[in-house]
């Protein structure tokens, strides 16, 4: 069974080539921009949504993949830019085991560092025309959407299973989606090419974050490099917490609900609520929505031409629905 860096393995020289675009194209003259700019990109990261537009482009083209690589680099630097602004936001200290750009050099400091990689995201999507410029710009608007209706939803034990899935579709699912779609776009891909890999990109981004709020819960935290519950403490409400208030006992439930409301979570206390969710049925049931949406994510290629590509893609699917066997 693969994990997501066994499976980079083969991809390390278009990892490589990303990093090089992302360096290339943060850089400026103001040299303390440049020192904190580079602070965020030397902070590594699985670089998930370039390698899934450079995949989707080499399934849709003929050409090199490295017409692609500016795009790959503008999702990425989207993506980053939003970590640093969710890291202000959450008061976060700490990502990737450093300091983030807010802890280093300061909230002011860090909210401009965010907009300059925004801005050079858009720069770097402009390079291919308008179309793409669209598709990055609605991406970037439905992913602030999708931030500001969870911000609303803060601590909301009232939360909807649809709310839920409302705002992982639009701060994750809908920005893979667009990696793909970006892609198939500067391929000139044919309309099933398009199809076939956005709604590959979509299920997989719903199977992605709904894991990813599995093992937040369940998570071992050695295996992690970092701690759990992170979402809880932050008054983010999730699938397992929904389902287990919907599903456990009465007395379960309540107990649930009065640790929520105390406003901070101890090492004790996740210990009852890692109890409460799993004995609720609430792991079980998340991890079979993630399921659903990972064989959705398959079906999807089923009518692609095979390639070493597509090949890479279904693994990718299949590792992210294994990541939590791997981390019990």
């Amino acid at each position: 069974m693969k994990d997501f860096y066994e499976w980079q393995t083969g991809l390390i020289g278009k990892i490589e080539e990303v990093n090089e675009t992302l360096l290339k194209n943060i850089y400026t003259e103001q040299d303390e921009l440049y020192e904190m700019s580079r602070y965020t990109i030397d902070a590594g990261g699985k670089r998930f949504r370039p390698l899934l537009t450079i995949l989707s482009f080499e399934i849709s083209s003929r050409e090199p993949y490295q017409k692609i690589l500016e795009l790959s680099a503008g999702y990425e630097l989207i993506h980053t830019a939003s970590l640093i602004h969710d890291d202000i936001i959450d008061g976060s200290s700490l990502r990737r085991g450093r300091p983030t750009v807010n802890a280093k050099y300061g909230i002011n400091d860090a909210i401009v560092v965010g907009d300059y990689l925004f801005a050079k995201a858009y720069e770097l999507g402009s390079r291919y025309g308008p179309a793409v410029s669209k598709i990055m710009a609605d991406a970037a608007s439905l992913l602030a959407e999708g931030q500001i209706l969870e911000a609303v939803n803060l601590a909301n034990l009232s939360m909807s299973e649809n709310t839920y899935y409302e705002i992982i579709k639009k701060k994750t699912a809908m920005f893979f989606s667009a990696c793909a779609l970006g892609a198939t776009q500067v391929a000139g891909a044919d309309p099933m090419t398009r199809k076939n890999l956005t709604d590959f990109a979509y299920n997989l981004g719903m199977a992605f974050q709904i894991t990813d709020d599995i093992i937040d819960i369940v998570g071992n935290e050695q295996k992690m490099g970092k701690p759990s519950f992170v979402d809880l403490e932050h008054n983010a409400i999730t699938i397992p917490v929904i389902m287990a208030l919907k599903q456990g006992t009465a007395s379960d439930s309540a107990k649930l609900r009065q640790i929520l409301t105390e406003g901070s979570v101890n090492e004790n206390d996740k210990d009852i609520m890692k109890d409460i969710l799993v004995r609720s049925g609430s792991i079980d049931y998340s991890f079979s929505i993630a399921k659903k949406y990972t064989e959705n994510a398959l079906k999807s290629l089923q009518m692609t031409d095979r390639s070493a590509d597509l090949d890479l893609l279904v693994d990718l699917a299949t590792i992210v629905i294994d990541r939590i066997s791997q981390l019990e």
